[in-house]
């Protein structure tokens, strides 16, 4: 380990990143550089050694995470700033390299001799054969036996498809930073809650004047909560054209996953994408997809009726319009279970949700979160650092570790939440302690409150918080296969949407919500109306990603077809959300495509995964349910099966181990309100 330590560099001097010490300069460009070279050459001294007729697991994986790890750390810290931490530096100092990154992973992925190497490996360690079996199907797959002509064509798609995948995020982030709409009209502002005043003007939030911008909060409350139609109209319309300049990017980031897949031997993207997923053929995805339209169109076309009906009683509209939906359908919902969003945000501070959810982990799981006292260098004075502890205090083990950045930073950050790896637990580079950033876009606090919550962030965090403890909890410390490393990218989303049922759950709830400034629990009345309005527009939301994930899919499926009858990316969005939407009122200045990220950069032909997983996670809460006197003993079961297994296992056989059956999807349809 010590032979990892670069004493002079701020990624890798110390275990955790010594974000305070980092600066973009020329001289960072040198030590990068240095470190690309050094890998280079040392896997080509590693290469050119692979002489021998048998190998040991550690002669080959050993060595590999060695060789990697001061690159890997380094760039991944660069990534990570690029998110939360946004600057012209970071973003020149990522693009200089991006290439050099792709070709780091192709010299060891084309590597003939690595690959031969690999597959004389003799191991009767099971988390050995299967990692090794991975690295082979992941080496054939990824093409170590095309022709050079076809590899050098790779290298050159997979640089393009890098760059436009950043060039893109960027696009969707700079979008969002430039559009402000400000509001000096007191009248206005007449009936909109203060919560969502002090969301646009933190100084003076009852005389304004309001910016009202794209970042997901701010959005949100604008569409809900001011009564202005035409304002809401001004503000919406810039939403669904946000980052308009990103259509060419898509049409180029298809016709690259298509000629990169028929490189491969596929006919298309999603053939390419379903060979290391749980669900191997578009027509079981579809099929569940279309199981789940049966039961939620329906439901979705009364719910919209009934608010279509509201709407027009209410405001004397002759049509609901696309930006009146989220109004109306926010004063229907208050009406209907005497519950508005202002009411509910004092209860739910930061600091006491992250007190009960960590709670939560103790009871089911059998761990203790604890924020360090002494100083970890972070990357905004916002962030915060949390040790896990083995067993019920902090006199236990320190087993895990993770950074939380749980406020919005319009300016610098990606919008939404999302966990990553900072360190993975690795015995070749006698890493025993992994460490996880949880980043997430919550209300940040003002002058006279602390950070107060809508319900919905509660549910990210508790969502962001489940990919953690995955990562954290993972007993597998093998390079591949450790943590989320070496799941199904389908089943990935399992342990996520398990936490986020517990937001519901009456003890949780009733231990969480409570009052920042009386002290006194959230009202049984108040609790009651929380529980019944959960399922309030499930139908239309339901919907709404089916539409999403059958986009994503005819798209990558479909794009040489597509292309051959020169339609447009927007003729198929149109035809499938009109196809599958419970309103047909369709926009044709809709460009959600260009800021759909999820599907061009990361869950290309695998949005369904949150719809499969879901059914996987819905089932495994309905265990706790079901045995409501047993659930610390099942949340260890969950822990030493989903949590702890990694990739060691294929992902049905994780479930079925914990589960003692094949997920079954009653749970879900019961817990959306739709059975």
């Amino acid at each position: 380990m010590s032979a990892l330590i670069n004493q002079t560099s701020p990624f890798l001097s110390s275990y955790l990143p010594l974000f305070e010490q980092i600066t973009i300069s020329k001289s960072t460009y040198s030590v990068v550089q240095d470190l690309i070279d050094t890998q280079k050459k040392k896997f080509k001294e590693f290469e050119t050694g692979l002489t021998k007729k048998t190998y040991t697991f550690s002669d080959i994986f050993d060595t590999i995470d060695v060789i990697d790890y001061p690159m890997d750390k380094t760039y991944g810290v660069i990534s990570h700033l690029s998110s939360v931490s946004d600057s012209k530096e970071i973003r020149d100092l990522k693009d200089h390299f991006r290439n050099d990154i792709v070709e780091l992973g192709k010299m060891v992925g084309y590597s003939k001799p690595l690959y031969k190497a690999i597959k004389m490996i003799k191991s009767k360690d099971t988390n050995e054969k299967r990692t090794i079996q991975l690295t082979i199907d992941g080496m054939e797959r990824g093409g170590v036996n095309l022709t050079a002509a076809k590899q050098k064509k790779m290298v050159k798609i997979d640089k393009h498809l890098s760059e436009l995948s950043s060039k893109l995020n960027e696009n969707v982030l700079d979008a969002t930073k430039s559009f402000k709409k400000v509001v000096t009209d007191k009248n206005v502002m007449k009936n909109v809650p203060l919560w969502a005043k002090e969301l646009w003007s933190s100084e003076s939030p009852t005389k304004g004047p309001w910016t009202i911008t794209m970042s997901g909060p701010s959005f949100m409350a604008a569409m809900q909560h001011i009564p202005d139609s035409s304002i809401r109209e001004e503000i919406y319309m810039a939403y669904i054209s946000k980052a308009a300049n990103n259509e060419e990017i898509i049409v180029s980031i298809l016709d690259n996953m298509l000629e990169r897949s028929k490189i491969l031997g596929f006919d298309n993207y999603t053939q390419l994408s379903l060979s290391t997923k749980m669900a191997d053929k578009e027509s079981t995805i579809l099929k569940m997809l279309d199981d789940l339209k049966e039961v939620s169109l329906p439901c979705a076309m009364k719910e919209y009726e009934e608010l279509r009906e509201y709407a027009e009683k209410e405001s004397c509209l002759e049509s609901v319009e696309p930006w009146d939906m989220p109004y109306w359908s926010e004063r229907m919902r208050e009406e209907k279970f005497k519950l508005k969003v202002e009411d509910l945000k004092p209860y739910l501070c930061l600091d006491n949700v992250l007190r009960e959810l960590f709670s939560i982990a103790n009871r089911l799981f059998g761990i203790f979160i604890e924020e360090r006292e002494e100083k970890v260098e972070k990357w905004h004075k916002d962030v915060r650092y949390y040790d896990v502890f083995e067993g019920d205090s902090n006199k236990g083990t320190i087993i895990a570790g993770f950074y939380l950045d749980p406020f919005v930073r319009e300016e610098t950050k990606r919008s939404g939440a999302w966990m990553d790896s900072c360190v993975d637990k690795n015995r070749a580079l006698g890493h025993t302690i992994p460490v996880a950033y949880l980043v997430c876009n919550g209300s940040p606090p003002s002058k006279d409150k602390p950070s107060l919550l809508s319900f919905s962030d509660v549910e990210t965090l508790f969502h962001e918080f489940g990919h953690g403890l995955q990562h954290m909890l993972t007993r597998v410390d093998i390079s591949g296969i450790s943590g989320i490393s070496g799941i199904e990218w389908d089943a990935v989303e399992l342990p996520s949407q398990f936490m986020e049922n517990w937001c519901y759950d009456e003890t949780t709830l009733k231990r969480m919500a409570v009052h920042y400034k009386t002290g006194r629990k959230m009202p049984k009345k108040m609790y009651t109306s929380l529980v019944e309005q959960k399922n309030y527009g499930a139908g239309m939301a339901m919907m709404r990603q089916i539409s999403f994930s059958k986009l994503d899919l005819y798209l990558y499926s479909n794009w040489e077809k597509i292309r051959e009858e020169k339609r447009s990316i927007w003729d198929i969005q149109k035809e499938i959300f009109t196809e599958n939407c419970p309103y047909k009122r369709y926009l044709d200045q809709d460009r959600f495509l260009c800021s759909f990220q999820h599907i061009f950069a990361g869950y290309s032909a695998g949005y369904y995964s949150y719809k499969w997983a879901e059914i996987m996670s819905a089932d495994s809460f309905g265990m706790f349910e079901e045995n409501p006197k047993k659930q610390s003993e099942i949340g260890r079961r969950f822990r030493d099966t989903v949590l702890s297994n990694g990739g060691s296992k294929p992902a049905m056989d994780t479930f079925v181990e914990f589960r003692g059956r094949k997920p079954e999807v009653e749970a879900l349809l019961r817990h959306n309100g739709l059975k």
